[in-house]
């Protein structure tokens, strides 16, 4: 399978170009797309069908690494992550704290219910969704984001901001990454 550092975006790539450049990546994790639903009274959510599909059973609801959004993991994703910051804490002092809240913040016991809901956990809806009753729930590659529907907006709108020509920010990226040597 392609490493996504082999594959070479130049600057005056097309749409096309670039959509075919990231095929291998979508192959190899496949949570992709957007979609809005609501937490219910109970702090249920349900959770797309083939994201559901494509989890599995066997699951761990916690946060991402940049702790702005709720996270729904396969286990084997979230334990790649865990053993990254287990061995940068034994290494480094610094990142005990990182491993720390990683870990305070990780539920290993949730489960879908027959409707396709999960029950997220009580700690992750106070700390990342407040009130809010809408939710958006989008693909973050291999692992499944869920943030309130108004800090989702607010987040395209600054992407948008901040990046006003995509296609020359991924060449400008491509051509450090490759000068680096990486």
């Amino acid at each position: 399978m392609p490493n996504d550092r082999e594959t070479s975006v130049p600057a005056s790539a097309s749409a096309e170009t670039l959509q075919h450049a990231t095929t291998a990546s979508e192959q190899r994790y496949g949570f992709f797309g957007t979609f809005n639903h609501s937490i219910d009274t109970k702090g249920r959510m349900i959770v797309p069908q083939n994201f559901r599909e494509k989890l599995g059973n066997d699951i761990v609801v916690g946060v991402n690494y940049a702790q702005t959004a709720i996270a729904i993991f396969p286990r084997s994703v979230w334990q790649k992550r865990l053993d990254m910051l287990t061995e940068l804490a034994e290494k480094d002092v610094r990142a005990e704290v990182f491993l720390e809240q990683f870990s305070m913040y990780s539920f290993d016991n949730c489960t879908f219910d027959m409707q396709g809901r999960i029950l997220l956990p009580a700690v992750l809806r106070d700390l990342y969704l407040k009130d809010t009753q809408g939710v958006q729930i989008s693909g973050s590659n291999n692992y499944i984001r869920v943030l309130p529907s108004d800090q989702a907006a607010q987040e395209n709108e600054k992407f948008r901001r901040e990046h006003p020509n995509l296609l020359e920010a991924i060449s400008a990226i491509q051509n450090s990454v490759r000068d680096s040597g990486h």
